[in-house]
């Protein structure tokens, strides 16, 4: 292929509806795969238009369950993936529609199945021109972990998966997935989640990641980088409330000390904790950051009575770098006036975004709590 001439709404012009495609919706929305742009379908990718709670094309359960699903009203784009640059096509629902599931298999058989929305057009394969909602049966399986979603029609968007273990005779809330993609215009801001942004965004396609309240951009190497935690940026969390411990040393995140982290990127750390409690709880403070991120970190504070390394002479209590990769407490001196720790480290997270979090509970078990405090806070700076 050249040129695609004519181009759209040529006076006296004469053209396929491809053409319309390419320039009412394509430009706007997506990469349609030309060479030009590597051969990709679609960087700013097919999906569901997003809308208020992101209800648009939403498969649920039915009121009574049953054996069907209802998929709700809504916008979509489909790429059509039979050629190369022939466009998207845009597919409305204007009400409820409701898809039946296929009867469950019997013992030891597990399945699980996929609602999608699907075009066919004769001009590029087959003989239909239509798009559907339609349910694509998987094959069984002797294990739930071991069934697997079927093979999708060609121009298709999945929008959930439903799971359909033996004998079951209705399908609830708990057996549907929600497995829609969002997409949005050129330079709109796509909501997302980590595991489902597109590869290779537009330079500055801008993106929030729903899971991780946290808005990336591309770049024009093709990756992704926080917005909002660029080099040299900060986040920072500060408690609003106290928060009381009492009798319990299973250690828990703060509800208030937690800051997003991006993926592959270092950064360093600072905590100031205001805190008091008995005598006997005092208080363990730890760490906890993202699977495989690496880090270690120390603090500055009031020494326990018990441990060996209490300072001697005073309250001042140092401790060797201890790894956030363990999340292992060090223990900390209460008092019944406030008290402080100040902490310090760095941070280096891997593949998983996600957040770093204080965590604490008490030292030693104790009737009187021990209060993390109002204005405490925790602040990162991403530095590379």
């Amino acid at each position: 292929m050249a040129e695609v001439t004519p181009p759209a709404w040529m006076q006296a012009g004469s053209y396929p509806a491809r053409n319309d495609r390419l320039g009412a919706i394509s430009a706007g929305l997506c990469y349609p795969g030309f060479l030009a742009d590597e051969s990709t379908p679609l960087r700013i990718r097919q999906g569901v238009k997003p809308s208020y709670q992101n209800y648009q094309l939403k498969v649920r359960a039915a009121a009574t369950p049953n054996m069907t699903v209802i998929v709700s009203a809504g916008f979509c784009w489909i790429d059509n993936h039979d050629v190369g640059g022939y466009g998207a096509y845009t597919c409305v629902n204007d009400a409820d529609k409701i898809l039946t599931i296929a009867p469950a298999g019997g013992a030891g058989q597990y399945r699980k199945d996929a609602v999608v929305a699907s075009v066919y057009d004769a001009e590029t394969s087959g003989s239909a021109n239509e798009w559907r909602l339609e349910v694509i049966q998987g094959a069984y399986a002797a294990s739930a972990g071991a069934a697997v979603l079927p093979t999708l029609p060609n121009n298709a968007q999945i929008l959930a998966s439903v799971t359909v273990n033996p004998s079951v005779t209705s399908i609830t809330a708990g057996n549907i997935t929600d497995s829609r993609n969002y997409s949005v215009a050129a330079g709109g801001i796509l909501p997302t989640t980590l595991n489902t942004y597109p590869n290779r965004p537009h330079p500055g396609q801008t993106m929030y990641l729903v899971d991780g309240d946290l808005f990336v951009y591309g770049k024009s190497d093709g990756t992704v980088v926080p917005l909002a935690l660029g080099s040299g940026a900060f986040a920072f969390a500060r408690k609003s409330a106290d928060t009381s411990r009492a009798s319990t040393v299973t250690m828990s995140a703060d509800p208030h000390l937690s800051v997003p982290v991006a993926t592959f990127a270092t950064y360093t750390v600072d905590a100031y904790l205001i805190y008091s409690g008995g005598t006997t709880g005092d208080v363990n403070v730890a760490l906890s950051a993202p699977t495989s991120a690496d880090g270690s970190w120390s603090a500055v504070g009031y020494g326990r009575d018990v441990p060996a390394n209490v300072a001697t002479g005073g309250h001042t209590i140092r401790m060797n770098p201890n790894s956030i990769v363990s999340v292992q407490p060090r223990s900390y001196g209460a008092d019944t006036v406030d008290e402080t720790l100040h902490l310090r480290g760095i941070l280096r997270t891997a593949g998983t975004a996600g957040s770093l979090v204080v965590q604490w509970a008490q030292a030693a078990s104790d009737t009187t709590a021990t209060i993390m405090r109002t204005d405490s806070w925790l602040r990162i700076q991403r530095c590379a």
